[in-house]
């Protein structure tokens, strides 16, 4: 994946001040634990307001991840493409980096397990998207991944620390990205037989907190109990509803892309 080089201008919808502090890191071989918990998968389901087809394809990620566990498969809703450009009072929960993302894939409705695209055109393939996850879930849990919100409700700013711990070795260019998220959200989707009023949107992307590809937070070898830091700070939009907000941060290997870890951790 391309590192974006130029600064991205967030749009009305997206975070007001968003800044990340210079990565933090700490490569002594202290004792550690390794995880249970074992590998987490991040399900991207590229979606639109106006994509008949899409309320099927969220029930359907909804659905594997109660089976799975919450604490285990993640879904992140990513709005782009035309089909979530609003019309009358549609909402509008485009971000300039879903864009990005949609860019790379053009379809809705379209699911990504750990970047990996899994469906073409408007086709669900409901078998292969489990067989996906199933497999993510058996890959090795190189990362754990710790986040601490400090949300200030008078000014809703938002300081954000993750601490990613290694489990295993690895050799490979690592990249954080940090995403703020908002779930129930109550708007107008169009569904098969006309439009749904009161339709609820769940892990809805509001947009990063450091750029669409991330930050780079390791170059070189790794190995048991090495720690990362990345700091990032943000305020929250005044429209969103910080009861609901949760940061969504995932590890990926900037060789291939691949998402080999994510974490989450409500703002309040």
């Amino acid at each position: 994946m391309k590192k974006i080089l130029s600064i991205i201008a967030f749009a009305a919808l997206m975070l007001a001040v968003t800044s990340c502090d210079k990565i933090d890191i700490n490569n002594t071989h202290k004792p550690y634990t390794p995880s249970s918990s074992g590998k987490t998968v991040l399900i991207k389901d590229f979606t639109g307001v106006r994509c008949v087809n899409c309320p099927g394809a969220a029930e359907t990620a909804h659905e594997l991840q109660h089976q799975l566990g919450e604490d285990r498969v993640f879904i992140m809703s990513v709005h782009a493409g035309s089909l979530a450009m609003p019309v009358g009072k549609f909402p509008d929960f485009r971000t300039e980096e879903g864009t990005l993302w949609y860019n790379e894939n053009s379809s809705n409705p379209l699911f990504a397990v750990d970047h990996v695209s899994l469906t073409e055109g408007n086709t669900l393939n409901v078998s292969q998207i489990d067989a996906a996850v199933g497999d993510a879930l058996t890959e090795p849990q190189v990362f754990n991944i710790a986040i601490e919100n400090d949300y200030n409700e008078a000014s809703r700013e938002l300081k954000v620390r993750n601490t990613f711990t290694v489990n295993g070795d690895g050799d490979a260019t690592y990249y954080a990205t940090v995403c703020l998220m908002e779930d129930s959200i109550v708007g107008r989707q169009v569904v098969p037989g006309g439009v749904d009023t009161a339709y609820v949107f769940r892990n809805v992307f509001r947009g990063t907190l450091n750029g669409a590809d991330g930050e780079m937070f390791s170059n070189s070898a790794i190995y048991p109990a090495d720690e990362f830091t990345v700091n990032c700070t943000t305020t929250i939009d005044s429209v969103y509803n910080a009861d609901q907000c949760y940061i969504l941060t995932y590890i990926y290997d900037n060789k291939d892309g691949k998402i080999i870890h994510t974490g989450m951790a409500k703002i309040k």
